[in-house]
């Protein structure tokens, strides 16, 4: 397996994680996170469609690497990260524990950056 597949099916796992991590703190609050602004997050990542984006990913880095259609997916996934993380930015005091999980997926999407 190329070392790229390793890292889009590794970003595909991370932005899965980030939804399940979303959707456990909507569910149980585990964090006492803000739960409106958390809903918010959710929002802008269904409308982004990153588990839409994720899956493709997955399948599309399964056996054979497409760098033209991940690079495409990445930078769809990097621009409703770039609005998350803004929008964690300016609501920091409510929503501190979601900046390691956004930490983690901006280093991830940014491997795939065309130089």
């Amino acid at each position: 397996m190329k070392p790229e597949m390793q890292k889009a099916t590794l970003l595909a796992e991370n932005i899965r994680d980030f939804l399940t991590f979303l959707n456990k703190n909507l569910d149980n609050n585990i964090f006492y996170l803000d739960t409106d602004k958390l809903k918010q997050i959710k929002l802008i990542a269904e409308d982004y469609k990153f588990h839409i984006l994720s899956d493709e990913l997955f399948r599309i880095n399964r056996f054979v690497w497409d760098p033209k259609y991940t690079n495409y997916l990445v930078d769809r996934f990097a621009k409703g990260l770039t609005i998350i993380d803004e929008y964690v930015q300016r609501n920091y005091n409510s929503l501190f524990m979601v900046t390691g999980r956004l930490y983690t997926l901006k280093n991830l999407s940014a491997l795939f950056s065309k130089d």
